[in-house]
């Protein structure tokens, strides 16, 4: 259901409005509330059978879909029976959930990824890819505009009555009080929120667009020479005629497509009130619009079916231009997209090739590039950064998180934008352009240079990414997990419940770190082993490193903050995980981050992040044609990899781009 058909009358009273516009956003995003479950209960076998996804499918789409999305790609995915029921328990949005301890298992194994993603084939090249099937499209539920895209989106709308009204302090004060929209919950990557929208959220929101509606309505010469409205606004009051007109022009910039006389003027009836001031009429339509979902939501409705009876739609060409302009910068569609939208160029092939190479040399196209590795690669995520003075060098520690951050937010700028870099060129680049003399200690560097030694090649042997925890020992457990969850995208999971809560002691006093993970995680027949033998030796493979992120070839061992010997680092690794085959074997840093960079595995799981930024929602097997599409760029020609830029052009010339399942 569309605002248009839904929205009360507007009040210009501030408090009126919000109690009004807070239900019919959450009745929107229809996540305010949950149904229990009218499915009779089952109890799961622990192979489930076809049956028992199915109610598990239905269990779970009736009572978490609309907040978590979709099963096949849901934010929740590997979660256990007994995760689920503490967060019915003791999470506020959930206590409305009513469901039996046997329908809680059957939503825990449908949440299990197996159950949802075929594993890959080889195609006839030899190379792995997903299992595809032809015509299927994923389902992408309704999602608001992240935090950024509602600012960049609100500023553009602002743009149009003039460009400093943008710069208002209240206004920014505002923006900066929304509700963080970016997780860290298990693990996961920054990244941001776009699936549910909570009251905190919605009033949030209203306090940022009425002070928009204040700054317009004082805006005196825009408003007089606001397009389309034949300057009716600068009258000292406002017609019902000229509220139409005002309301069509800023109604088809809000919601990114042109409105037609009669929606306009629908939408302008549900806010018109005659017994209002010029001012507060103008505050409220302001007001009112920049909080309507069509201007919050990424909405992509108004196409044609792609067959009779289909459910999917073709984008219409405006809607086009807008997925691409959110996609590839951040914001909505600039003043060239709009133009091809308007002819209807933009549905040719060859232009919106064309335009995807124009996008990525906007800026906003590199806050795109570092806000997508960010979220995928988590280079951004610490567990803290506390170390001993004496054990760093008295280095100061104060912002150098952020430092850490931008060396490589530049890195992948330039290897992927300037560079047209190809996957391997990601995982073993040796760029830099960190200037802080803090990295210049770490890295061992005597000056400054745009190149770092051999064993600094990729961002995995970045200072950001070896410091993940702080202290006088390196967690080869921390490395390993990460590059097996984030680079290869394997899910692991959290500790089962028999997990031990205390490892076993070593008695050893010198002894490398890596020999007393082995000793305490990796014993056969352990609840640790299954999990820790998969991961630890990704961590191994990163021991030439401390944990603040120094290169060394021995390993001084501290105990009680006392150094009580030095032993040799051993580097080498050997894992089947890398590639999902054959064992592979190396040591060291540089020949490791190559097998990452030449893998099958993990360039799969690079599309797979690539379609969740895209979609804001991880992809499943429905979407796996289209990653195929990417997929296939990437590889290159078997002796020379593609380009990632070539990867993010093909997933926007797919078909699957340019429809709407929803």
């Amino acid at each position: 259901m569309r605002i248009t058909n839904i929205i009360p009358k507007i009040f210009s009273v501030r408090g009126a409005l919000c109690i009004l516009m807070i239900p019919l956003i959450l009745f929107f995003q229809n996540c305010g509330g949950v149904s229990p479950s009218l499915l009779t209960s089952r109890t799961p076998d622990s192979e489930p059978t076809s049956e028992q996804i199915l109610d598990g499918k239905a269990l779970y789409t009736q009572n978490c879909a609309s907040c978590h999305g979709p099963v096949e790609a849901s934010a929740k995915r590997t979660r256990s029976a007994t995760q689920i029921t503490l967060a019915i328990n003791n999470q506020m949005e959930m206590r409305a959930i009513r469901l039996t301890q046997a329908e809680i298992e059957l939503i825990a194994q449908v949440l299990n990824p197996t159950v949802n993603n075929p594993p890959p084939v080889t195609n006839e090249e030899n190379r792995q890819e997903f299992a595809c099937t032809p015509g299927q499209m994923q389902k992408t539920p309704l999602v608001k505009l992240t935090n950024r895209e509602f600012k960049n989106a609100l500023f553009l709308l602002l743009d149009g009555f003039s460009t400093s009204l943008k710069n208002d302090a209240t206004l920014l004060s505002a923006i900066d009080a929304l509700p963080s929209d970016v997780a860290t919950e298990n693990r996961d990557t920054l990244k941001e929120q776009s699936l549910l929208i909570t009251a905190p959220i919605s009033n949030a929101l209203f306090n940022v667009a009425y002070r928009a509606g204040e700054l317009v309505s004082g805006a005196t010469t825009g408003l007089q020479n606001y397009p389309n409205t034949s300057q009716c606004l600068s009258a000292a009051t406002v017609t019902q005629a000229c509220h139409q007109s005002f309301v069509r022009e800023l109604g088809s910039r809000a919601f990114r497509r042109q409105l037609s006389t009669t929606e306009g003027n629908a939408v302008a009836a549900r806010i018109w009130d005659s017994t209002l001031s010029k001012t507060d009429l103008l505050k409220s339509t302001v007001a009112a619009i920049a909080i309507m979902p069509d201007f919050i939501y990424k909405i992509y409705d108004k196409g044609t079916p792609i067959a009779s009876g289909s459910t999917v739609l073709s984008l219409t060409a405006h809607e086009l231009a807008t997925k691409m302009a959110f996609f590839l910068t951040g914001a909505p569609a600039d003043a060239t997209l709009k133009a091809l939208a308007d002819s209807g160029q933009i549905l040719n092939d060859t232009v919106i090739s064309e335009q995807v190479d124009r996008l990525l040399t906007l800026p906003g196209a590199k806050d795109m590039i570092r806000r997508f590795f960010r979220e995928s690669y988590g280079y951004d995520v610490y567990d803290r950064l506390q170390y001993d003075s004496a054990f760093i060098g008295g280095i100061n520690t104060t912002g150098l998180a952020d430092v850490m951050n931008a060396e490589l937010d530049n890195y992948f700028v330039e290897v992927v934008l300037n560079q047209s870099g190809s996957f391997l060129d990601v995982m073993t680049s040796r760029y830099t352009n960190a200037t802080d003399a803090r990295l210049g200690t770490i890295y061992g560097l005597s000056s400054a240079t745009n190149t770092l030694p051999m064993e600094r090649s990729g961002f995995l042997n970045r200072a950001s990414m070896l410091t993940k925890r702080s202290g006088f020992t390196a967690s080869p457990i921390k490395r390993g997990l990460h590059v097996i969850e984030h680079v290869l995208c394997q899910d692991i999971g959290l500790p089962p419940p028999s997990a031990p809560t205390s490892l076993p002691v070593v008695t050893e006093e010198v002894i490398t770190t890596r020999l007393r993970t082995a000793k305490t995680t990796e014993v056969a027949g352990t609840s640790c082993a299954q999990c820790h033998g998969r991961f630890n030796q990704l961590g191994y493979a990163l021991e030439n490193f401390d944990s603040f992120g120094r290169y060394r070839t021995v390993e001084t061992v501290y105990k009680d903050s006392t150094a009580v010997g030095q032993i040799a680092v051993d580097s080498s690794y050997n894992t089947s995980e890398i590639n999902g085959k054959s064992a592979l074997s190396g040591t060291g840093p540089r020949q490791f981050v190559e097998h990452l960079g030449n893998s099958d595995r993990a360039m799969m799981c690079f599309v797979k992040h690539l379609k969740r930024f895209e979609a804001r929602v991880p992809a499943d097997a429905t979407a796996n044609c289209q990653m195929n599409q990417s997929l296939k760029t990437m590889y290159g020609n078997n002796a020379t990899q593609g380009s990632i830029v070539g990867a993010i052009k093909s997933l926007v010339l797919s078909p699957e781009f340019r429809r709407w399942n929803n």
